[in-house]
């Protein structure tokens, strides 16, 4: 009877360890930092179905066409389809609405424009997210805007300009599309100590043809239109750009010139906050994996992009300096775009 209490008792003792059968569950804990190591996220099996993508702007914009090229390439790399979703309407502000108020699981990403998503936050009212309520993902792109002034006007250099400016304070007129340029002119008119008077358009087509035609001194253009107005009369002056990029090489920056500004445009792979990390790694791997080619960077180069990769960290950073650069030039001109 004893030896079957006490085999009884071994038992019951051997099920308390175990978790009744159980698989146990290792704790590792490393620099002091307990780490749960199971099954279930270790080997995650997302996605496990489609994937929604939103992207704020119109079908055959840079944005909506630089995305496309990614999303087909990562779908190849995650084995699942990404939906592409057009919600256009605020600079981004209807799509990326919605995607902030999405399920955090990985099942609704999207992408926004660094410039646009922080002009919005700082600028627009009735805006139902902030700067922390998305993951930011990663990025693959950069390009600069460029100052140009009509031959006509008699601006060779961006010195001449600024002298001229400062003679005649809002005689010189610059076309623009949109709040990313009015604040990049602001930025550039405060460091130059100088006022000029923007003149808004409707697109980048516009503001080309605006000074192409002579009805505008100059013109604030993404660098893709410098090649466009080679002999037709219209002169790059300088870049927006904190560095030089290689598709216009040979162009200086403002900040090289002595003015201290430095902007570029890039869009950003973005998910709701909370989305679980496992899945953002996942998707910034599936990113770098399918751009690191270089047959989807020529791809990039033909539709006039310049790669670059960010991946979370680096992306974060980047925004967070956008983010303070507006937020003082705002404190400085508050009223520009009233």
């Amino acid at each position: 009877m004893k030896r079957r209490i006490r085999i009884l008792l071994t038992c019951i003792i051997g099920l308390s360890l175990t978790g009744c059968g159980k698989k146990e569950t290792k704790v590792p804990v490393t620099e002091g930092k307990a780490e749960v190591m199971s099954e279930e996220l270790s080997d995650i099996a997302y996605p496990e179905k489609a994937v929604n993508f939103i992207i704020p702007y119109a079908a055959g914009g840079g944005t909506d066409s630089l995305m496309r090229l990614l999303t087909a390439s990562m779908e190849t790399e995650l084995g699942q389809p990404l939906v592409i979703a057009n919600k256009a309407g605020g600079l981004g502000q209807v799509g990326l609405t919605e995607l902030a108020a999405a399920k955090p699981d990985g099942y609704t990403i999207g992408a926004l424009s660094n410039l646009d998503h922080i002009l919005v936050l700082l600028t627009s009212e009735n805006v139902s997210y902030d700067y922390d309520s998305f993951s930011y993902i990663g990025a693959i792109n950069t390009t600069v805007n460029v100052l140009m002034a009509n031959q006509a006007s008699g601006f060779g250099t961006l010195k001449e300009l600024v002298e001229f400016a400062k003679e005649n304070p809002g005689k010189i007129t610059v076309a623009v599309s949109g709040k990313t340029h009015i604040a990049e002119l602001a930025m550039f008119e405060q460091a130059a100590g100088i006022k000029v008077t923007s003149v808004m358009q409707e697109s980048g087509g516009d503001s080309l043809n605006a000074v192409l035609g002579g009805h505008v001194d100059c013109a604030v253009l993404d660098k893709k239109f410098v090649s466009q107005v080679e002999g037709q009369g219209v002169i790059p002056l300088a870049s927006f750009g904190g560095e030089r990029i290689a598709s216009i090489e040979d162009l200086p920056t403002m900040k090289e010139l002595g003015y201290n500004v430095a902007t570029e445009t890039y869009r950003v792979v973005t998910a709701p906050k909370g989305t679980p990390q496992e899945v953002l790694d996942k998707l910034e791997a599936a990113i770098k994996k399918a751009t690191d080619n270089e047959k989807f960077q020529q791809t990039m180069t033909d539709m006039s992009e310049i790669y670059r990769f960010l991946g979370q960290k680096e992306v974060k950073e980047r925004l967070d300096h956008d983010y303070k650069a507006m937020t003082e030039m705002l404190e400085q001109k508050p009223d520009i775009f009233q």
